[in-house]
């Protein structure tokens, strides 16, 4: 009997295990896409209503960046981020400064709504980042009751700022390794 118990107990751990190591990590980045994805087509059909071009700058370089958080959603670790907000000056990064300048160009609606937009692409990261281990997950999940929304949260614009250097530094790197120029 007491086998019995502990072939199962065994078996329950590993099968855990794999569920905890092998396929969490996959179902988070399916999850982060498919939020990417929504806010993509979200925003596309902003654009397809007549509110900003296809061509507009800022259109354009948020889209790219959300395509680069799809191929590249899966690098964004917790360790990356910290290491980045303690070592970078963010508030001076090219690429988010454009994005800014593009977007202050906009009537204050579409400025409104683009901003909404990146802020969105912020939470989808910055939930992403800490929920991507399943033990954060499990401890942040029931406390994210307790805080509040987190667009009130992410709106703050150091957070803001920290993904969009992380984003940023994963799209030049993706150019350098491609060997194409930056576009913006």
């Amino acid at each position: 009997m007491n086998m019995d118990i502990a072939l199962r107990t065994v078996l329950y751990l590993f099968f855990l295990w794999i569920v905890v190591y092998y396929l969490w990590p996959d179902y988070r980045n399916d999850a982060f896409r498919n939020h990417v994805f929504s806010i993509r087509d979200r925003m596309f059909l902003y654009a397809a209503q007549g509110n900003i071009t296809f061509d507009h700058p800022a259109y354009a370089i948020l889209r790219n960046r959300m395509n680069t958080l799809l191929r590249h959603g899966h690098e964004f670790t917790l360790t990356r981020v910290a290491l980045i907000v303690a070592t970078h000056d963010i508030e001076k990064n090219e690429a988010i400064l454009k994005w800014y300048a593009a977007v202050a160009e906009l009537p204050m609606a579409t400025q409104e709504k683009m901003k909404e937009f990146n802020t969105c692409v912020a939470i989808a990261v910055a939930q992403h980042i800490l929920y991507c281990s399943f033990f954060r997950y499990m401890v942040l999940r029931p406390l994210s009751f307790l805080v509040p929304s987190p667009r009130k949260v992410i709106k703050s614009p150091k957070v803001v700022s920290s993904v969009e250097q992380l984003e940023s530094q994963t799209i030049e790197r993706e150019a350098r390794l491609v060997g194409h120029p930056v576009t913006a």
